[in-house]
């Protein structure tokens, strides 16, 4: 037994939590890098850390774009990309010290060589980088982010884009650049969604066997979420949404204060974050055990719109399409009036992550594949949702170990009760 463990176990602990995964190394970083530095074609770029910040203890999230490049979770940080430099083609600029706010935090790595090697990158100052010499050098730059709600930092990226242009400097806009890069997921990152899915799947079993008459919506979500943080979850994914007769029919319910009755269906769309990647997973549950005769109707349609859907994902068809195959399948069945959203989205950094709707799906592309009914009138709504990888043959059912077809929903909830 390893000693973490055993020591866990004699402090108490009957099931300690597992680790989390190392940190990617620097090289992943570079390797990311330098596919954007050439297709910025000599262009120069800045990229400000964006994300927000709660609490006194300044609980950080970085945004998608910003940790696929440099894998750091800090605010205040720029990425410098100057690829015609002969020897500072990547700097990274952090924020000044402030010995004060770190008596509250926690002390920051001084700038040495070893901080620039630690994340794989030519230097490290602090402060905000002078994007308008770099880029006369350069004779371009580049805009890899959009501008619009922009926050402080965007603010400063428009103000250098401004002035370079007032200096003569071409502004190359490459706003798709970063997204279209991000679709395609390597092995490492595909490691962490599968971990994040199989930590999820012990959450999902633990809602089958929570829903039962008199609990609460939120009884069923600390379930959920105790089984995702045993199970070695290091995040959540999103807030998870437990929804039961009516609130079924929200999109995003998050109040999750109804009682549960015998008769209800219960949309639990909850599931684990694993080292930064996220997972995404929704499955109707019956309270009672059982789908009536009404409600086995509706699910049925929505698991055909979903294998009408699978039928069609490969290489190089677009979201777009596959939208289109939801709503015919849901027009034939008569339910497309209660469709309201979006087949599917990106899963990656972010649960609804980085990616291009309207061009080809690429391999390596991971997408969630959720149809839905919604019949508020009725007092329920019904949703599954999967996620597929996009391979060269076809697709990949990342969630196959979890139950899809309503048989197997009845047989899994039952044996979850025994």
């Amino acid at each position: 037994m390893p000693l973490v463990a055993a020591l866990a176990l004699a402090a108490g602990f009957v099931h300690p939590t597992p680790s989390p995964p190392a940190e990617l190394p620097a090289s992943v970083y570079q390797a990311r890098r330098a596919k954007v530095m050439k297709a910025l074609g000599g262009c120069a770029a800045v990229i400000a850390s964006q994300g927000a910040v709660n609490g006194i203890t300044e609980d950080f999230r970085q945004d998608g774009d910003f940790f696929w490049l440099t894998g750091i979770n800090e605010p205040g940080a720029w990425l410098e990309l100057v690829p015609k430099s002969a020897y500072r083609k990547v700097r990274l600029y952090l924020k000044p010290r402030d010995p004060e706010a770190e008596r509250w935090t926690g002390p920051r790595e001084a700038i040495t060589p070893a901080l620039a090697e630690k994340y794989g990158v030519d230097r490290v100052l602090r402060g905000k980088p002078g994007l308008v010499a770099e880029a006369s050098q350069s004779g371009c730059v580049a805009l890899l982010a959009p501008l619009d709600n922009a926050d402080d930092a965007r603010e400063d990226v428009a103000l250098s884009h401004k002035a370079a242009a007032a200096a003569g400097v071409r502004v190359d806009f490459k706003r798709e650049l970063l997204a279209q890069l991000r679709e395609a997921h390597d092995g490492d990152e595909l490691e962490r969604m599968r971990r994040a899915i199989a930590i999820t799947r012990a959450g999902h079993e633990a809602a089958a066997r929570a829903t039962v008459p008199g609990v609460s919506e939120r009884d069923v979500q600390t379930q959920i979420e105790t089984a995702f943080f045993s199970g070695g979850a290091t995040g959540l994914s999103y807030s998870s949404i437990v929804g039961s007769g009516e609130n079924g029919a929200v999109l995003h319910w998050d109040q999750n204060s109804r009682l549960l009755r015998q008769s209800d269906l219960v949309v639990v769309d909850a599931a684990a974050e694993y080292g930064r990647y996220a997972a995404d997973v929704t499955r109707t549950y019956p309270v009672s055990g059982r789908f009536n005769e009404e409600q086995a109707k509706v699910y049925r349609a929505v698991y055909q719109a979903q294998e009408e859907i699978f039928a069609r994902v490969r290489a190089g068809v677009s979201m777009q399409e596959l939208q289109h195959t939801a709503e015919e399948s849901l027009r034939r069945s008569g339910y497309l009036d209660k469709f309201i959203h979006g087949f599917g989205h990106f899963v990656g950094l972010e649960v609804h992550d980085a990616g291009d709707y309207e061009g080809p799906l690429p391999v390596g592309a991971v997408i969630t594949v959720e149809p839905g009914v919604y019949l508020p009138e009725r007092g329920f709504g019904i949703r599954i949702e999967d996620e597929l990888l996009v391979t060269s043959s076809g697709y990949e059912l990342l969630t196959r170990d979890f139950p899809r077809k309503l048989e197997e929903v009845e047989a899994w909830v039952a044996a979850a009760r025994k």
